[in-house]
């Protein structure tokens, strides 16, 4: 058995971007609402810090509903958990709109152990930091990747380009990708171009396009992206392939994946061989979710230990 990945989805559904497709994009979140995130968040990142050697975890995701990342809360989580010796991978879905210093700033600073009530000293950090605290920033800093999602509708290729280069030259991994529309075909081939050669841009499937892909798109959209033929694929799920992950909601209860049904066990309270019992009830895995986090997905020898987070493994 492998190190295992824990995957977290909050109870966030709202959105700072307006995309005309997306139901996240019209609720408009409530103080109450926001702080109960907050507080649920900070809850599992207490219980990964507690459990995280015991239950073998290399690795967490935070794969939210809505945009996640636009929250203080999320990035002091991050760095909390970035911070332990154990943990190899942090990683979170974003569309890129925060903002890179605030956040790699507060990252920073809870991944170095820091708290809120030091928050202030934030602005002069570095002016103030010792040679070891700089080397623990990259260190911890090259545990972090993100899953940046492109957005047609509320950004351009240039905008999005520089960001991911930002991070990058930060020292945190980064992939980026958007849905395979047929329309955006020359959009996400000019992309690819913006992109640094190392950056890998996946292409989901798109969902309600009513009639499969033509060949001249896949073969167009497999020149960006080489594994977007197992998007396609579908493959039958196999519940025994998924012993080393689970899917932790909000209030603690616990799935193999994204898509699977329920375990009867909570995360707060369950014990190791149950919460990573496997047990799926679908028919199909239809993501990469679901089909990237499996033991025998093809690509874990391009994307290494923790494919979930779909960055090249570094050679």
């Amino acid at each position: 058995m492998g190190r295992k990945t824990v995957s977290y989805r909050g109870s966030l559904k709202s959105c700072n971007y307006r995309c005309s497709y997306c139901p996240f994009s019209k609720h408009r979140a409530l103080a109450s609402e926001l702080e109960r995130d907050r507080q649920q968040f900070a809850r599992f990142c207490g219980s990964i810090e507690e459990r995280a050697e015991a239950f073998d975890i290399g690795a967490v995701f935070v794969a939210p509903y809505g945009e996640a990342a636009v929250h203080q809360w999320y990035w002091e989580g991050l760095g909390r958990l970035a911070g332990l010796p154990g943990i190899c991978r942090v990683g979170i879905q974003t569309n890129l709109s925060f903002s890179v210093k605030a956040c790699m700033n507060i990252f920073d600073h809870y991944s170095r152990g820091g708290s809120g009530k030091d928050m202030g000293i934030i602005s002069c950090e570095e002016e103030c930091m010792s040679l070891d605290e700089r080397e623990l920033n990259l260190q911890n800093r090259e545990k972090l990747c993100i899953w940046a999602t492109f957005h047609p509708e509320m950004t351009d290729i240039n905008t999005f380009a520089d960001k991911c280069h930002e991070l990058t030259a930060l020292g945190v991994s980064l992939c980026a990708g958007a849905v395979g529309a047929p329309g955006n075909l020359s959009l996400l081939a000019g992309l690819r171009e913006k992109l640094s050669p190392d950056i890998y841009l996946w292409i989901n499937k798109m969902d309600g396009l009513g009639r499969n892909y033509t060949e001249e798109e896949r073969n167009a959209f497999s020149r960006i992206d080489p594994f977007f033929e197992q998007e396609l694929k579908v493959p039958a799920a196999d519940a025994a392939m998924c012993g080393e992950r689970c899917f932790v909601e909000a209030d603690g209860r616990v799935h193999t994946c994204n898509i699977s049904k329920a375990k009867t066990v909570n995360w707060y309270e369950g014990s190791e061989e149950e919460i990573f019992r496997p047990l799926c009830g679908r028919r199909r895995c239809s993501c990469y979710l679901a089909y990237g986090g499996r033991a025998d997905f093809a690509g874990r020898q391009f994307f290494g230990e923790y494919p979930l987070f779909r960055i090249p493994e570094r050679r």
